[in-house]
């Protein structure tokens, strides 16, 4: 790797317009969260509802509501599937915000009127936000070297974006053909290793 070409990279990420700074680490979540989901079992539960209620006065105890459960695979499909390069804390909320919602819709129905009902999120201890990776949760745990480290792994820049003005510099880095780079008679696999495997083929 040339220093001087990953220097200049980490100098003209360092003075990035915020909002394009703010665009870069969250692809960079996105992607992270990817490829660390990617290699958990994908019926993990990530989360579940837990709904209560209070008839005559006194509450229940917190109770699982069924199928109200968030695995590991539902929410690589959110980080996959939505616009915008959701984050996966934002797929997590979005789950909560309307499942929380139906299941105590579901339990209107279920209990007597008047009945006062509470549910709310509960995470698996597993997938606590302070029990994975910083920087799939935490925006200032990323850094300039992280951002390059990226995407000098994925094969190309995620699609829809213009090629970044600092692409040339990641080819000496050895970024691949997708980045506008020359292929090298040495290249067999993607650069970068496990990182370029499909958690970085698809950055929506």
């Amino acid at each position: 790797m040339d220093p001087e070409d990953r220097e200049e990279l980490r100098r003209q990420i360092a003075t990035m317009p915020t909002p394009e700074t703010k665009l870069y680490k969250r692809w960079y979540m996105n992607w992270r969260a990817k490829d660390w989901l990617t290699g958990r079992n994908q019926n993990d539960q990530v989360g579940k509802i837990q709904c209560r209620d209070n008839e005559r006065g006194g509450w229940s105890g917190w109770y699982d509501r069924p199928d109200k459960v968030l695995t590991v695979a539902d929410v690589v499909k959110c980080l996959v599937t939505k616009p915008d390069l959701p984050t996966y804390l934002f797929c997590v909320e979005e789950f909560a915000s309307w499942v929380v919602d139906d299941a105590r819709g579901e339990l209107e129905k279920l209990l007597p009127a008047f009945t006062d009902i509470e549910c709310k999120y509960v995470w698996d201890s597993r997938y606590e936000p302070e029990k994975v990776d910083p920087k799939m949760v935490d925006p200032d745990a990323i850094g300039p070297d992280d951002l390059i480290d990226a995407m000098i792994a994925v094969p190309a820049p995620p699609p829809g974006w213009a090629l970044p003005r600092f692409a040339p510099l990641l080819c000496p880095l050895g970024a691949g053909p997708g980045w506008g780079c020359p292929p090298r008679p040495s290249d067999t696999t993607p650069t970068g290793g496990e990182p370029a495997d499909p958690p970085g083929g698809d950055h929506r």
